[in-house]
């Protein structure tokens, strides 16, 4: 390949190159003077300003639209949320610590349902763009006060719904309407919300949480036990575990949303709804705690009612807050009755004590389980059968096994329990001590697993 090939060859590609690069180059913006509400934000007495900006970036739809929303976030940040001593926040703030959220909650929805708006103007340099928009505060307030007499009309709807479901002695249906009509008012929460409903002036905000608050605290929840008492590995039915839910002026609470707890463990149905009498049953299949008591308690699902009522989450938030009734049933755990027998004996020879039977006695007191000599006021029969015999010697050492059975059975002669004593030994000098020994690595198995898992046993039969 000749020199002057190659010469031409790169002059080629330079100029192919320098055509690549010079369709990529971004275009500068004329320049244009920066206007003053750039440099000095603007004040005015008959608009709202907002100011936004932000820096460039290769997408023009992307950074137009974030400097457009920051103004728009700049102009609600001076429509500012004033606290009217008589309005639901004061009541929230008060009661139940509730300012914080609300505000957030009403800066962020502000910014999204601000009507009217116009834009002054926009600027923009090789690094920036800017935003200017405003809003006529007469203007604002007109909207406003629409938006307002809307919301109140709604709410007074629900609100009447509400009291009218009480005198049909409905009280689900009363809080639900009443939570409903929270919701077309929550924006105006931080004022006073005056209306007029049926020939009466009501602060309509205040009256609806009244009423919230009022008929939550009216409700009564008694469980028809107090107190129930268990055998362990006993159930609970629901003829046992019931609940009246009465409202102090209207009765039983039908068709009520409750929700119920066990101390022990979860629960199936958790959640459920009071019958047309306002009873409300649950069941526990087996008490396998090892305390001495549990509690099941039940509360009304004042999350339900709201789901029932709105899909806003504030709402709920704030309904959840109320203080609602419940009640709660102390749930006794007996230890079963175990009568206890055993054949012990010692190398052909019946024991004078009782070793393994013993042994069993005192750990099972221990746990809390009550020993009957009768058999017939038992609840469990416990069999022991246990005797020990020579293996031969090594030297001097004697070697004795111990063989025998542990069961459990009920009284109906069900057995819940076997095992059979294998790999029992004991070595000493003489055979008398060795089974001794024997025995004693016995009594080791009961107290170390042989009664645990017996009590595992009963528990689950």
């Amino acid at each position: 390949m000749s020199r002057k090939f190659i010469a031409y060859s790169v002059v080629a590609l330079l100029f192919l190159f320098a055509g690549c690069t010079s369709t990529k180059k971004v275009e500068t913006v004329p320049s244009v003077p920066k206007p003053e509400w750039v440099s000095s934000r603007p004040t005015s007495q008959t608009y709202y300003i907002g100011i936004g900006s932000t820096t460039k970036t290769v997408d023009v739809n992307q950074y137009q639209m974030a400097a457009k929303q920051n103004a728009q976030a700049d102009l609600a940040s001076e429509i500012s949320v004033n606290v009217s001593a008589n309005s639901v926040l004061h009541v929230l703030e008060k009661n139940y610590d509730f300012r914080e959220d609300f505000t957030k909650t009403i800066r962020t929805e502000a910014q999204e349902e601000i009507e009217g708006f116009e834009m002054v103007d926009t600027w923009e340099d090789d690094y920036s763009y800017w935003v200017y928009y405003r809003l006529s505060k007469a203007e604002h307030q007109r909207i406003k006060e629409r938006k307002k007499r809307d919301a109140i009309a709604r709410s007074l709807d629900s609100y009447g719904k509400g009291l009218d479901a009480l005198s049909s002695h409905d009280v689900r249906l009363a809080l639900v309407n009443f939570i409903k009509a929270l919701e077309p008012i929550k924006p105006y929460f931080g004022e006073q919300i005056p209306a007029d409903f049926r020939g009466e002036s009501i602060e309509l905000g205040n009256e609806i949480l009244t009423k919230l608050s009022t008929n939550l605290s009216a409700i009564n929840i008694t469980p028809v036990k107090k107190e129930i008492v268990v055998k362990s590995g006993g159930s609970i039915g629901g003829n046992q575990l019931q609940f009246n839910v009465k409202h102090k002026t209207y009765g039983a609470v039908y068709e009520f949303p409750i929700l119920a707890s066990y101390s022990e463990k979860p629960i199936k149905d958790t959640r459920k709804r009071t019958e047309q009498d306002g009873v409300v049953k649950y069941s526990v299949e087996r008490v396998k705690s090892t305390k001495l008591q549990e509690t099941f308690t039940i509360s009304a699902d004042i999350d339900g009612l709201a789901i029932e009522a709105t899909a806003n989450q504030f709402i709920r938030k704030l309904v959840n807050r109320l203080p609602k009734p419940e009640a709660s049933v102390i749930i006794v755990i007996e230890k079963p009755i175990l009568c206890v027998v055993s054949w012990e004996s010692e190398l052909g020879s019946k024991q004078n004590k009782s070793i393994l039977k013993d042994a069993f006695i005192k750990k099972a007191v221990e746990s809390g389980f009550l020993i009957e000599t009768e058999k017939n006021r038992a609840d469990y029969l416990v069999t022991i059968k246990a005797s020990t015999s020579p293996m031969g010697q090594n030297g001097s050492y004697k070697n004795v096994s111990l063989e025998g059975t542990l069961k459990v059975e009920t009284l109906k002669g069900n057995q819940i329990y076997f095992k059979a004593f294998e790999g029992i030994t004991g070595t000493h000098f003489d055979y008398n001590s060795a089974s001794l020994k024997a025995f004693d690595e016995a009594k080791l198995k009961i107290e170390v697993s042989y009664f645990r898992e017996i009590s595992d046993a009963i528990r689950n039969n």
